[in-house]
C-alpha cells in the first residue's frame, strides 16, 4: 500500500480513502497478522487518531496487532492500543 501522511497527520491522501475504510483495512491486517487471536476487535479511526480495542490472551498477540497498525499506517504516532490481555 502506498500510504502517505501529510504533516498534519491526516489519513492517507488516496482518493476515496475514508477513516472508516482505513479502520476496515486495519482490522483485516490485525486479523491476518495475529491469526485471529484478537477477540472483540474494534478499530476506530478519526482524522487524527487510531484507537484499537479488543482482548487477547498474550502480550505477544497485542504486540502483533500494534505492529500491524504501524506497518499499514507508516508508523502513525497517534495510535492508542487498548487491547486488554487476560
Amino acid at each position: 500500500m502506498n500510504s502517505a501522511f501529510s504533516s498534519s497527520r491526516a489519513f492517507p491522501a488516496s482518493p476515496g480513502f475514508s477513516p472508516s475504510d482505513l479502520a476496515e483495512r486495519i482490522e483485516g491486517s490485525i486479523d491476518r497478522r495475529a491469526c485471529g487471536r484478537i477477540r472483540d476487535l474494534l478499530v476506530v479511526c478519526s482524522e487524527d487518531a487510531i484507537i484499537v480495542q479488543g482482548r487477547s490472551r498474550t502480550y505477544h498477540d497485542k504486540q502483533l496487532a500494534h505492529q500491524a497498525v504501524l506497518d499499514l499506517t507508516d508508523g502513525h504516532p497517534l495510535l492508542t492500543n487498548l487491547i486488554v490481555v487476560s
